[in-house]
C-alpha cells in the first residue's frame, strides 16, 4: 500500500527582509524545493535560482489601473508623488520663459517710450515735419480709429521697428524713423508667396476727404479679382427667380439676423441703394422714419419691391421708387439738391456695383449733416484660407450671382473718404456690418469709445497736420 507523503514547512531567516522557507517532504521519491519569499518593502534581486523577479506591488498596481477609466487613471496620475516631483522642473522653466518675456516687453516699452517722447517734441514744434510713422504713431496714442489703409501700413510699420531694434539691441539713442520708400524697400525683401507692396495712403492723413479719383487699389494689387461689369441685363433676367434661389443659402448661415440689425440702424429720410427684390423689408419697422426710397438698376426687381412693400404696410404713403445706378446717384438728383437723407443703407450691392466707390462717394453727396451710411456686405476674410477659396471660386461666383465677393470692402470705404464709426465681421470674416459716416461729421454718444461714455467726457480731438 502506497503510503501518503506528508510536507512539513520549517521557516529559517537567512537576512533582513526576507525568509527562505524550505519545505521538508516525506516519502519515498520526495524532492527539497526552496522558494524565496520577499516582503512588500524589500526590492527584488536577481538570483541563480529565480534570475526574473517580480515586483508584487508594481503588478498588483498594474492590474488595478487597468480596471479603472482613462480619465480615473489620469486623476491618479495627478495626485502621485512622481507627477509632483516632475512638474517642479516645468515651473522653473515656466518661470525663465515668462522672466524672458517679460524683459523682451519691457525693453520694447522702454524704447517706445523714448520715441514718443521725441514725436511729441517734433509735434509740438512743427506738426508738418512728422514723419508719416511718427503720425500713425500719434494717432494711436490718441486713441483715434486709423483708417482700413492706415492699420495695414501700421502694421507693416511695426514689424520692421522690431527688427530695427533687434539690430540696435544695446543702442537706446537709436530712433526708428522710417520713409514710406524705406518701408517698401524693406517689405519687398520679406520672404513671401505675394509680390505686393506697401498700402499707398490716397491723400494726406490730415485730409481725409480728399480722396483720388482712380479705381480702388483693390482691383490693382489683387489679380483673382474678376474685372468689373455693367450687371443690371443679369438681375433683369434673374429678378423672378432671385428670392427663390438665394433664400436657402441666406437660411443656412442666419442672414436674417444681420438684415434685422441693418434695418434697426435707420431713421429719418431713408434711401436703400441696390434694394433688389426688397429683401430688408420684413424687418423694416415703419415707425422709426419718416420716408423710405428704393433704388435699384434693374426695374423688374423694383417692380417686385413695391409689390413686397405694399403687402407689408399698405398704408404706409411716404415711399418712393426709382430705377437707376448708384453710380448715377448724384446726377439723378442734380435738377433737385435738396434731395438729402438721414440714413443710407445698402446690402451686398457693392460687390455687384461697375464702380463700387464711386457708388460710395455718391451716398456721401447725399447724406445730411450727421447722417450715417449703413452697410452690410460680404468681401474678404480675416482668414488666409477662406481667402484663397474666395479667389478661387471667383469666376464662377460671377457667372452664377454677377457677384465680386472677394473684394475688400474696407478697402473700398477707404477709397472713398468715408470714416467708420461701427465695425463687426461675422461668418469667418467674410460679411461686413458697418456704419460709415462723413470725416466732417462729430460721433454720436452710442459711438463714442467706452472711457468716454464711462466718464461722460468727448472724445480727444483729432491729431491735425498744419498746412
Amino acid at each position: 500500500m502506497l503510503a501518503v507523503s506528508r510536507r512539513v514547512t520549517a521557516a529559517v531567516p537567512i537576512g533582513i527582509g526576507r525568509v527562505v522557507a524550505r519545505p521538508v517532504l516525506t516519502g519515498a521519491g520526495s524532492v527539497s524545493l526552496l522558494c524565496r519569499y520577499y516582503s512588500k518593502s524589500s526590492k527584488p534581486e536577481p538570483s541563480r535560482s529565480n534570475p526574473f523577479p517580480i515586483d508584487t506591488a508594481h503588478v498588483r498596481e498594474k492590474h488595478e489601473n487597468a480596471k479603472l477609466s482613462r480619465y480615473q487613471r489620469w486623476a491618479k496620475y495627478l495626485e502621485s508623488e512622481k507627477f509632483k516631483k516632475s512638474m517642479t522642473k516645468y515651473y522653473i522653466g515656466g518661470f525663465i520663459a515668462m522672466c524672458i518675456s517679460l524683459y523682451y516687453y519691457m525693453r520694447d516699452r522702454y524704447y517706445e517710450d523714448i520715441q514718443l517722447k521725441h514725436v511729441r517734441a517734433k509735434y509740438e514744434a512743427d506738426p508738418s515735419s512728422l514723419l508719416e510713422y511718427e503720425y500713425l504713431m500719434m494717432k494711436k496714442l490718441n486713441n483715434e480709429r486709423l483708417r482700413p489703409k492706415e492699420e495695414k501700413k501700421w502694421k507693416i510699420y511695426q514689424m520692421m521697428r522690431k527688427e530695427f531694434r533687434r539690430k540696435n539691441l544695446l543702442n537706446k539713442d537709436a530712433i526708428f524713423e522710417p520713409t514710406p520708400e524705406q518701408l517698401d524697400e524693406w517689405y519687398q525683401k520679406q520672404p513671401r508667396i505675394s509680390s505686393r507692396k506697401t498700402p499707398v495712403l490716397d491723400q494726406p492723413i490730415d485730409k481725409p476727404d480728399v480722396v483720388d479719383d482712380t479705381k480702388q487699389e483693390s482691383d490693382k494689387k489683387t489679380a483673382n479679382i474678376v474685372p468689373a461689369e455693367d450687371t443690371t441685363s443679369f438681375y433683369e433676367e434673374k429678378a423672378e427667380a432671385y428670392d427663390n434661389e438665394i433664400k436657402w443659402e441666406e437660411r443656412a448661415i442666419l442672414m436674417g439676423r444681420r438684415r434685422s440689425w441693418l434695418m434697426s440702424q435707420i431713421q429719418g429720410d431713408v434711401l436703400e441703394v441696390a434694394c433688389g427684390t426688397g429683401r430688408n423689408i420684413p424687418y423694416l419697422n415703419t415707425e422709426d422714419i419718416n420716408s423710405i426710397t428704393f433704388l435699384d438698376s434693374s426695374a423688374k426687381m423694383v417692380e417686385l419691391a413695391v409689390k413686397k412693400f405694399q403687402s407689408y404696410y399698405p398704408k404706409f404713403k411716404k415711399v418712393g421708387y426709382t430705377v437707376g445706378k448708384a453710380e448715377d446717384l448724384v446726377d439723378l438728383v442734380k435738377d433737385n439738391k435738396s434731395i438729402q437723407y438721414d440714413t443710407i443703407i445698402e446690402t451686398f450691392g457693392l460687390c455687384a456695383h461697375e464702380d463700387p466707390v464711386k457708388a460710395l462717394k455718391n451716398m456721401k453727396e447725399l447724406l445730411k449733416p450727421g447722417g450715417r451710411i449703413v452697410l452690410l456686405e460680404h468681401g474678404r476674410s480675416t482668414w488666409g484660407f477662406i481667402n484663397n477659396h474666395l479667389d478661387f471660386r471667383s469666376e464662377h461666383r460671377m457667372k452664377t450671382w454677377a457677384c465680386r465677393w472677394n473684394l475688400d470692402i474696407l478697402d473700398l470705404v477707404d477709397s472713398a473718404g468715408l470714416d467708420i464709426t461701427y465695425e463687426k465681421r461675422v461668418h469667418l470674416g467674410t460679411t461686413y456690418m458697418l456704419i460709415c459716416k462723413r470725416p466732417e461729421d462729430p460721433i454720436n454718444q452710442s459711438e463714442k469709445p467706452f472711457i468716454n461714455k464711462l466718464f461722460g467726457s468727448a472724445p480727444p480731438k483729432p491729431i491735425e497736420k498744419s498746412k
